[in-house]
Formats: structure tokens, sequence, C-alpha cells
């Protein structure tokens, strides 16, 4: 069995200085950029940690911290269509703690990564991926003002925006409930459903998800 630990994926991060050891130097030298940790050594470059594990490590010790490693975060973005499983999980915890921490931005960027992972490794964790969406309070949004009737809201503290209550969701990151409609009946009904709620408090969606309203059940 060989307990060697992986090798690190090269994201092709590279220090933008030009680095060179000094004359004499022995043993390697550690280089920090905000591209990464690099040791240098005998004229390689070697990657110790990325932008991408910045990234990680930021939202692990504060999902809210998201933006503080936007080079890693982009670069997911631009490479999600070959997201692992680890980074699935990875997200879903950002994405839980985002909610906890009732921070709406770094919510929609989680969304934002999920909607361009490819549905089968989003299918892997169809349990975790519904008890997060299956709220009313992650997907809807409601504008507060003085007529609005609360009697139609999910019981319990609601989440507030200035003058937004619910996370909206469904209106942040529409491709992504899209998406999350394909991985199963009851996904399929939620998000009817919630599309349907969207429409008669006027947010705005997309063609695919007012087609899915169409045919939610009358509420009455």
């Amino acid at each position: 069995m060989n307990d060697d630990p992986p090798e690190k994926p090269d994201r092709g991060f590279r220090p933008r200085i030009k680095y060179t050891q000094p004359e004499g130097s022995r043993g390697s030298s550690l280089v920090v950029t905000p591209e990464g940790i690099f040791a240098y050594e005998a004229g390689a470059m070697k990657t110790l940690a990325d932008a991408v594990d910045f990234f990680w490590a930021n939202v692990a010790h504060d999902p809210r911290e998201w933006n503080a490693g936007l080079k890693g975060y982009d670069w997911l973005l631009r490479h999600a269509a070959e997201a692992t499983r680890e980074d699935v999980r990875r997200t879903l915890g950002w994405l839980e703690g985002a909610i906890a921490l009732r921070d709406r931005a770094a919510a929609v960027a989680a969304c934002r990564y999920l909607a361009g992972i490819p549905l089968p490794l989003l299918a892997q964790d169809y349990g975790r991926l519904t008890g997060i969406f299956n709220s009313r309070k992650v997907g809807m949004v409601w504008q507060i003002t003085p007529d609005l009737d609360m009697k139609p809201l999910p019981s319990g503290p609601i989440p507030k925006f200035g003058q937004e209550a619910g996370f909206g969701l469904i209106r942040a990151a529409p491709e992504l409930y899209c998406k999350l409609a394909m991985l199963g009946p009851e996904m399929e009904t939620v998000v009817t459903l919630l599309a349907a709620e969207a429409i008669r408090y006027g947010v705005s969606l997309p063609p695919e998800l007012v087609a899915m309203a169409k045919g939610a059940p009358s509420q009455g």
C-alpha cells in the first residue's frame, strides 16, 4: 500500500515576479505571492500551495472571506467543468456556512460555482443538495413593503437584506435551479413550486423556470 500523499495538481499558477536565488545560496528559498507559495531550488520552482488552495483555506476558516481569494475563485469558475467530488463537498460546506452566517453574497458566489459543475457530479450529493435547497427562505426573495402579507411566508425568522427578505438564490442563480430540477422528482417539485411563487411576487426568472412554473399545482 502506498502511503505517499497524492501528487499536487498543477493548476498553472506561477509567481509573476522573476526570482533567482542569490549567488552562493544553498537549499530552497520560499517565494510568497498572490499566486501561491512556492519553493525555489536549483533553478526550479515547486508549488507548495496555490491561489485555489488559499481560496479553500479562506472559506473553510470563514465562508464570508471568499473574496479574499478571488484569484482562486476565478480559476474555479473557469474550470467548473473539471470539478471533483471534493470540490463539490467543499462548496456545499461553504454554502451551508454562508447561509448560517446570513451572508448572501457568499451564498450567491458558491451557487455560481455549483451551477457550472457537471450534473452527474452534483447528483452524487443529491441528499445534501435537497437539504439545502428545499427551503423557501434560501430560494425566495420578498420585497419588504408596508402591505406585504406575512401569513403566506415561511414561519420563523427570515434573513433580511436591506429592503428584501430571503436569500433569493433562485433569482441570483437561476441556472443552478434549472440544473437542480433535473436531479430528481423531489427537487423538480421544489423548483417548480419555488418558481411559481417567485413569479407571483414579481421576481424575474429565465424562460426555462417560467415554463416550469406553469406546471405548478394551483396555490388555491
